[in-house]
């Protein structure tokens, strides 16, 4: 992965980072049911639950894909590679945009770190400094597993 500064070189437009609500019973099944890896619960239906994006849509843009054309982002955010299950407060208010420099979950850090990394090399987003120390930091302790 390159390390450079975020940069946004061209407005971000949630409109070009949609995704099919389909979506959501592939991430259920993906994930073994209707839970979060972040936290470990498990929910009564997917009613409880948010899309989230690991790396958010926001993050990714500014670290690579504002120059990429719309066909891109929207692959980018319909991603099951980048996509997990979060409870809605967790995910509107506490990570929001956040990069694993300033978030990571609480449990299944080794698994959240992987994943970005897995999402920012396929997509070639670049990570900042901060985030590069963050992630080494995890993956560090994490084993092969």
């Amino acid at each position: 992965m390159t390390i450079a500064p975020e940069d946004r070189c061209s407005p971000y437009l949630a409109s070009d980072y949609r995704y099919p609500p389909s979506v959501e019973p592939q991430i259920a099944a993906r994930l073994g049911g209707v839970r979060s890896k972040y936290t470990g619960r498990v929910f009564h239906s997917l009613e409880e639950t948010d899309i989230e994006h690991i790396v958010a849509r926001s993050e990714a843009h500014d670290s690579g894909l504002c120059s990429a054309d719309r066909e891109t982002r929207r692959a980018f955010a319909a991603d099951l590679l980048n996509l997990t299950l979060a409870a809605p407060r967790l995910n509107r208010y506490v990570k929001k945009a956040k990069d694993a420099a300033d978030w990571m979950p609480e449990r299944n850090r080794c698994w959240f770190a992987r994943q970005v990394v897995k999402v920012k090399r396929k997509y070639e987003l670049t990570v900042d400094w901060r985030e590069m120390q963050a992630l080494e930091g995890v993956l560090g302790g994490c084993g092969d597993g």
